[in-house]
């Protein structure tokens, strides 16, 4: 895969030594005007020198899309080394305000949004795109396989209420990033379908709450009330162009992709889709790989227009994400179960 990326250079300081002109007319400088001129002089070659001595940065996208920042330090006896880390908002900032952006002309260039300080501050160390409350719950009640403890959830209720509460206070807003806002609005599905479990608790399948779950208009969010469905179609799916998305929601079924036992956060969710996009081609009860026959989730046959554009072809999504690859075999659905999955 090319790497897309822009160099980052801090900016140059440029020191301007005047001087007069030899003329008839001028007189001769005098040794202090003289000394002055050196020393403007040897600013200026100081500050070329310090300004080819500092250190650079390359923002850079990594094979799962996630935008990295390797940065290159000299050490006090002079090597060179470097470090790389997730370009998170506080980096990106750092960077913005250190030097200026330099685009290599011969690939197209990476949007790099940088995020606002905080939308909401309930005190200084808080920080709602860090998702704490959220993972608190998700580490607590759900296994690392997927399985909710539902009826855990709802004996701690508060703790659930105050998570809503906080997706309701801090609604996507101009200044967010993209990464920011993907991930609020696959949180968002994950913990409202949780929440509608939980209401109608004990359940043996969110089918059986109502004839259409998904179209049930219950989640307040921004002023407006949307459904599971909106979420997902209206939202998701229409704004962020991303099959991946299909493998971070939770339909609360057995047969739907696990449900990440902790929350998505925006420096790592491009990741965390790829960690489960491969979780889930790769688990054979959700997917039956054979010579001649494949049997593969329902997902691909509800959503193929989005694992099939640029004439591409749903083997080949797949096999991007697995390690044995598919060619010509026959494709069937598994059939999909409702079962809850506790």
């Amino acid at each position: 895969m090319k790497t897309r990326t822009f160099y980052l250079l801090a900016p140059f300081a440029f020191a301007l030594v005047f001087s007069s002109c030899n003329d008839s007319s001028t007189e001769t400088p005098s040794d202090e005007n003289d000394n002055e001129t050196k020393t403007e002089q040897k600013t200026e070659s100081n500050s070329e020198t310090e300004t080819e001595n500092k250190d650079k940065a390359i923002i850079s996208l990594d094979e799962d899309g996630n935008q990295v920042i390797t940065r290159v330090e000299t050490k006090e006896d002079g090597t060179k080394v470097e470090r790389t880390v997730p370009a998170t908002a506080e980096e990106l900032r750092e960077i913005a305000e250190e030097g200026v952006l330099l685009k290599d002309e011969t690939i197209p260039p990476v949007e790099i949004e940088i995020p606002e300080e905080k939308v909401v501050e309930a005190e200084d160390n808080y920080n709602f795109h860090e998702y704490k409350n959220l993972n608190s719950l998700l580490s607590t009640y759900v296994s690392s396989s997927g399985n909710v403890n539902y009826a855990g959830i709802k004996a701690n209720k508060s703790k659930l209420d105050e998570i809503l509460k906080e997706f309701e206070s801090n609604y996507p807003g101009s200044g967010w990033s993209s990464a920011q806002k993907l991930t609020y609005w696959i949180n968002a599905y994950n913990i409202y379908t949780i929440k509608l479990i939980v209401d109608n608790f004990p359940t043996s399948s969110i089918t059986k709450i109502t004839a259409k779950p998904w179209h049930k208009k219950f989640i307040q969010l921004g002023g407006q009330t949307y459904s599971l469905n909106q979420i997902e179609n209206d939202v998701i799916r229409k704004r962020f162009n991303e099959p991946r998305i299909h493998f971070a929601l939770n339909c609360a079924s057995e047969s739907c992709p696990i449900l990440l036992n902790r929350a998505y956060t925006p420096g790592s969710v491009y990741g965390q889709m790829t960690t489960q996009t491969k979780r889930f081609l790769n688990d054979t009860s959700k997917n039956t790989y054979g010579k001649k026959e494949v049997q593969i989730s329902q997902i691909f046959q509800w959503y193929e227009e989005d694992f099939t554009k640029g004439g591409k072809t749903v083997f080949d999504f797949i096999n991007k994400y697995r390690t044995d690859q598919l060619d010509k075999q026959k494709i069937t659905y598994k059939e999909y179960s409702w079962d809850l999955n506790d």
